[in-house]
């Protein structure tokens, strides 16, 4: 059997008292929760990346099922990989403990990770800092984010690199003056001439990062970005041991096509930029890229997240894992917005009678 083989069936018990190990966030190693023995995980290894024509190959040949489950949860149908020792089951996304393991695929393994820095109490504390700031929320809104469970979480990403060639068209306009006469006096009214343009751009895109979860938008993820992904480490199965990861919903294939949009707008920016270098101002800029060696990676990234229920709508906050940056939906209260929107009324009544007086 191959070093590799072997890594990737590695049952993580304690040499101590034989205990499950879990990742331990303070001290970045495999940890004992029952006699606290540590064990450093190894950081040697290079983070790869994949030929994108060789997708097809790499799924059927993933291992990444020898050392996790996929969860399946009976009320949102989210899909999470966990460790295969975790017997205690709530979904990541909606809370609910109604969830099945199941024998599907956990797909393309993971080729790059990026660890948990904040430990659940350092989460906790930057989010009652956050509920504190919520003046228009209900009052008993800290007590319902303090009493849900918070989860840590890996989300899935794709990265991307390619060598791009692009054509470019556009308009070019320089600026001319015209006096005219308004309302009896000369003024120098700006014009355009516009003059059509062409141009080429060559360029190289690193690590074209696209959200790979479809439970944890774009719009969500947004909110506690960025993470540091130039920290990330080689993938190994510790990291995880513990914890869960979502299972990636959005293909190599699909991501692609985000990745794609994404460097379209970095392209018109850059030939934007180079038409400027000519003229005054730019408009119509239409952009053609053929792309090449094309390579992607799987990689993982940390959120603290919970979910819970205020009068029958539910809700949702996460934690950045990494930087502790947070994003959350919360209930509004109707009293406190009345009493703001009377106060406001008053206001501007006083600031009339002061002026008019």
């Amino acid at each position: 059997m191959s070093e590799e083989k072997q890594e990737d069936i590695q049952v993580f018990t304690c040499e101590n008292c034989g205990g499950n190990m879990v990742f331990d966030i303070k001290s970045q190693a495999l940890k004992c929760p029952y006699c606290e023995t540590e064990v450093a995980i190894d950081h040697e290894g290079e983070v790869h990346e994949y030929d994108f024509s060789n997708v097809s190959t790499l799924e059927e040949k993933s291992n990444w099922n020898e050392d996790v489950e996929v969860i399946t949860c009976e009320s949102c149908g989210a899909e999470t990989v966990v460790d295969k020792h975790i017997t205690a089951l709530h979904c990541s996304y909606c809370g609910s403990s109604h969830v099945l393991k199941t024998k599907q695929s956990a797909g393309i393994k993971p080729e790059a990770i990026l660890p948990f820095k904040i430990e659940k109490h350092q989460a906790m504390e930057e989010l009652s800092k956050w509920v504190k700031y919520r003046w228009l929320a209900p009052n008993d809104l800290k007590l319902l984010y303090q009493s849900d469970k918070l989860q840590a979480v890996y989300v899935p990403y794709w990265t991307y690199d390619a060598n791009t060639s692009s054509t470019y068209t556009a308009r070019g306009g320089r600026y001319y003056y015209e006096t005219r006469e308004i309302n009896g006096k000369k003024e120098q009214v700006q014009k355009v001439r516009w003059y059509p343009v062409s141009g080429h751009l060559h360029q190289f895109f690193d690590d074209i990062l696209v959200n790979a979860s479809h439970h944890y938008s774009d719009t969500i993820m947004c909110g506690v970005e960025p993470f540091n992904t130039d920290r990330v480490e080689p993938y190994r199965s510790e990291y995880i041991s513990g914890y869960m990861a979502e299972r990636y919903s959005l293909s190599v294939q699909e991501g692609f096509t985000f990745a794609k949009q994404k460097i379209n707008r970095e392209l018109e920016e850059a030939a934007r930029l180079e038409v400027l270098r000519y003229y005054d101002t730019v408009s119509g800029i239409h952009v053609q890229t053929h792309y090449d060696h094309v390579t992607f990676k799987h990689v993982l990234l940390p959120i603290w997240t919970a979910t819970y229920d205020y009068k029958g709508k539910q809700y949702q906050y996460i934690i950045n894992g990494e930087t502790g940056r947070i994003h959350g939906t919360y209930p509004y209260s109707w009293v406190k917005i009345t009493i703001l929107i009377i106060l406001g009324i008053i206001a501007i009544y006083f600031i009339f009678v002061y002026f008019n007086s």
